[in-house]
């Protein structure tokens, strides 16, 4: 059994070793540990992504005309001189002629992209306001954004070449000026008020067709409230010199508008402020304060005037005064042939009629008076002898105006030409002039020249001969003299020998005084004549009267 048990023991052993020898198998994992470090990178650069998205910019683009001084991945974007984003690209527009900027902005500062915002370069400018600029020599451009008020997103964008005047989040308003006028402003120029300065001018545009000049101007509070619908703008660009009979009278609102020029506004003649104004009000820009009362546009009525006189000097704008004030403009200094047949009806008029504005706010700067009610006067004056004459404006220059005064002819109806009332024309001027010199000529004429002057001739004769015996009197006289003279030596020779208390020496010595006394009182006649021979013809002249001599005034 031992030996049995032994056997099986020993068989046993072999199938024991054998499964122990056998292979093990086990189950490897579905994925190598090798990809641990890719998914891990992966992951990692997903989370990387996932950031950069989250934390990118919004892309924005602004057309430039130029890219001086932009770069990409260097130029930033700014507000205030902090950071807000920056250039990524520089391009060209599909027609070559505008530059396009593509800015990166950031998420938080979305608020900035509004439709009306504002992108400019900064970059050192030399302008009306000064330098600025000045410290992007060291750190270079960049460009400036200013937010809008606007509550609508926008993305594209076209940036300013120069820089706002004005922030869009300054309170005040914002005004329009036309100008007609040869002087012009700039960009940053001031606008005063009573020599302060309250604005600026922010752009300008000049239209070609109309042929005048748009500005606007940015007035900050509170001065914006000054701001009235009465109120005039004009021109104070360097010194204005004028004279007149009080003077010499020299203009300048401040330093800065002497070097640069400027604007001012203010209410003129003490009238007292209108109604306020709405956002970009337009007002008319005059040339000077001087000019305003001539440049201002005024309600007016039309009326012509036939005038027979040369018109010549006489241009459009001239004045038209009634008896030294300003009345009115001339209109139409004259009108064109076709004009006349197709108002008159005629083929020939040799009168020149002359359109002219009367305009009643002249009179009245600070009222008012209805056109109506001004029409109704002047027809007055018209019936009542109103009449218009062409005078000269100036001597210097041969321009002539328009003279409106009464004391014509009246007339019970008002001629019409056309549409026109016609105020009743008189001669002025030159040709007044001549009128009276040909009725001074036409009198002389009339007068007897001939006899007067054959009267005259017949009395220089006469007074000739007048003289020439007074002469030969004179002469007479003279020998007379000196015969008595002989004879009065001879009778003081006689009277030496005759006795001074015998009759004949008394006798003689009285006829010598008498004698004496004669000569006397003819002694004064005889140098008059003398000195003046006419004297016996036309007498000596008139003294003149004596006055009266009042006493003195005592003092109380």
């Amino acid at each position: 059994m031992t030996s049995s048990n032994n056997q099986e023991s020993n068989t046993a052993k072999p199938s024991t070793t054998l499964r122990s020898r056998s292979p093990l198998i086990e189950k490897k994992p579905r994925i190598s540990r090798i990809w641990i470090l890719p998914i891990i990178a992966l992951l990692i650069g997903l989370g990387m992504v996932y950031n950069d998205w989250r934390n990118r910019g919004i892309l924005v683009q602004v057309e430039f005309d130029t890219a001086e001084g932009l770069e990409a991945k260097k130029t930033v974007l700014k507000n205030r001189n902090v950071d807000i984003g920056l250039v990524k690209k520089v391009s060209f527009s599909e027609d070559k002629l505008k530059i396009l900027v593509d800015i990166e902005v950031q998420q938080s500062m979305a608020s900035f992209l509004v439709e009306d915002s504002e992108f400019w370069v900064v970059k050192p400018r030399i302008g009306a306001t000064g330098i600025t600029g000045i410290g992007t020599l060291l750190s270079g451009a960049y460009i400036e954004v200013s937010p809008g008020n606007s509550n609508i997103e926008q993305f594209e964008f076209v940036g300013l070449e120069r820089p706002p005047v004005t922030s869009l989040s300054a309170d005040g308003i914002h005004v329009k000026l036309i100008s007609k006028g040869s002087k012009t402003l700039n960009v940053g120029n001031p606008v005063m008020h009573r020599g302060f300065e309250v604005g600026a001018v922010e752009s300008r545009v000049y239209d070609d067709l109309e042929q005048e000049a748009h500005y606007d101007i940015f007035i900050q509070a509170p001065f914006h409230n000054l701001v009235t619908q009465n109120s005039s703008f004009w021109n104070v660009s360097g010194l204005s010199i004028s004279t007149s009979t009080e003077g010499i009278k020299v203009n300048m609102s401040s330093l800065d508008t002497l070097v640069s020029g400027g604007v001012e506004f203010d209410l003129l003649d003490g009238a007292a402020p209108g109604p306020g104004v709405p956002q970009n009000h337009e007002f008319i820009l005059y040339d000077s304060q001087d000019s305003i009362d001539e440049q201002r546009e005024y309600k007016y009525i039309q009326y012509v005037v036939l005038v027979e006189d040369s018109v010549g000097g006489l241009h459009k704008g001239a004045p038209v005064e009634y008896r030294g004030i300003r009345l009115g403009t001339v209109a139409e200094p004259y009108m064109e042939f076709w004009e006349i047949i197709d108002i008159a009806g005629v083929g020939r008029e040799e009168r020149i009629p002359v359109v002219i504005n009367l305009e009643p706010e002249r009179l009245m700067k600070n009222g008012y008076i209805s056109i109506d009610i001004f029409r109704g006067m002047v027809d007055e004056w018209i019936r009542e002898g109103l009449t218009a004459t062409i005078d000269n404006a100036n001597l210097l220059t041969g321009s002539l105006k328009v003279s409106l005064q009464p004391g014509g002819e009246r007339v019970d109806e008002i001629a019409q030409f056309g549409n026109y009332p016609v105020i009743p024309a008189s001669s002025g001027g030159f040709a007044s002039l001549t009128d009276k010199l040909e009725n001074i000529l036409a009198k002389l004429e009339k007068l007897p020249l001939d006899a007067t002057l054959k009267n005259i001739n017949e009395l220089i004769d006469s007074t000739d001969s007048t003289m020439q015996v007074t002469a030969e009197s004179l002469q007479r006289a003279t020998q007379t003299l000196d015969t008595l003279e002989q004879t009065m030596d001879e009778l003081q020779t006689t009277l030496s020998g005759l006795q001074p208390d015998s009759k004949v020496y008394r006798s003689v010595q009285q006829v010598m005084s008498k004698v004496e006394s004669t000569l006397d009182e003819l002694e004064p006649l005889v140098k008059e004549v003398t000195n003046q021979p006419n004297a016996l013809v036309f007498g000596e002249p008139a003294k003149e009267d004596k006055q009266p001599k009042s006493k003195p005034l005592k003092d109380d």
